[in-house]
């Protein structure tokens, strides 16, 4: 191909027209060329469907995360709470434990009959009052269940504290879980992506060149209808062989006349459909050109091809010239900058 694209710029290239073999091999180029990019553009549509795929599993794995850190928050304030519960029932039961035997002690060691009446009797205040007789309820007749109620309560509360912590690692767990998954994800799309700026730089590359072998080929054309035809030399006149009885020669017949290739009159649109598409008057490469004549999609619709299909590549050839004769009617050839040199 590079061979190819060479031709239009060798030294002398304008001054003789190029041989039906270089045209033959611009051509070729050409839709090399074109079959190549649409090659990548299909491996394109790939990559970018495995990105998108990536970047929903990363988005998924992302909210899971989040779904798991809230349930870690969660879990371990119940724990907190829990072990708060826990450390307050323990001091609860030490200090009615304390109340308790420091109030016997008192007791016995004055050897009063009625305990109960002299501490309430000896209260400076009607608080004191209130508090020295719930005392005195708690370590009366009901002085056990107290204490037996107070100790059910640290026990569960301490139960409370291991269930929340047995919770908490769970949740973390889920949470570190959670976390690998996300940055297997996050690896993946960044693979896809990486997988889709090559392919992306390549296409870029690929137009380039496809451009440049249509460039090619349009020069190449152009030279060979701008040089000179050649002309047959005059037929040297034959002598007339006598015929019997007659007294001269017939004359020699009149040459036939060889028709010209190409059109007569009118623009050669199948010349440009195939230095703008190779002649593929049904190509889709996704450049955003369609069809042979490479009709951009507002072009298209604006000169009434909607009328025919909804885009240039699904219409006929000759409705796709019907609607090329308008453009050119009214931006010329400037309407194909590099194959309009051919109309």
């Amino acid at each position: 191909m590079a061979a190819v694209l060479g031709l239009a710029v060798l030294p002398g290239a304008a001054a003789a027209a190029p041989s039906d073999s270089e045209v033959s091999a611009a051509e070729q180029a050409a839709d090399a060329a074109a079959a190549q990019v649409g090659e990548l553009l299909e491996r394109l549509g790939a990559a970018q469907t495995a990105a998108d795929a990536a970047a929903g599993r990363a988005a998924a794995a992302r909210a899971e995360l989040d779904t798991q850190q809230q349930a870690y928050a969660q879990a371990d304030a119940a724990a907190q709470a829990a072990r708060a519960a826990a450390e307050q029932a323990r001091a609860e039961l030490a200090d009615a434990q304390d109340a308790v035997g420091a109030f016997a002690r008192t007791s016995y060691m004055s050897g009063a009959t009625t305990p109960g009446l002299r501490s309430l009797v000896t209260s400076d205040s009607l608080t004191q009052v209130i508090e020295r007789a719930a005392l005195l309820e708690a370590v009366g007749a009901r002085r056990s269940e107290v204490l037996t109620v107070v100790s059910v309560a640290q026990a569960r509360a301490v139960e409370a504290e291991t269930t929340a912590q047995a919770a908490v690692a769970e949740v973390d767990r889920s949470k570190q879980s959670a976390q690998a998954v996300l940055a297997s994800a996050d690896a993946a799309q960044s693979r896809a992506q990486e997988q889709l700026g090559e392919l992306r730089a390549e296409q870029d590359a690929m137009q380039a060149q496809l451009q440049q072998a249509r460039t090619t080929l349009v020069t190449l054309e152009a030279q060979v209808a701008a040089a000179p035809r050649a002309t047959a030399p005059p037929a040297t006149p034959q002598p007339a062989t006598p015929q019997p009885g007659r007294g001269s020669p017939a004359p020699a017949p009149a040459p036939v006349p060889v028709p010209v290739p190409g059109p007569v009159g009118g623009h050669d649109w199948d010349a440009v459909a195939k230095c703008e598409s190779g002649g593929n008057w049904s190509i889709n490469t996704g450049n955003g050109y369609y069809g042979g004549l490479q009709f951009s999609p507002t072009t298209w619709t604006s000169f009434g091809g909607g009328a025919y299909a909804s885009r240039a590549d699904l219409a006929t050839r000759e409705q796709q010239i019907a609607v090329a004769e308008k453009v050119l009617a009214t931006q010329g050839p400037r309407a194909w900058p590099t194959c309009g040199k051919l109309l």
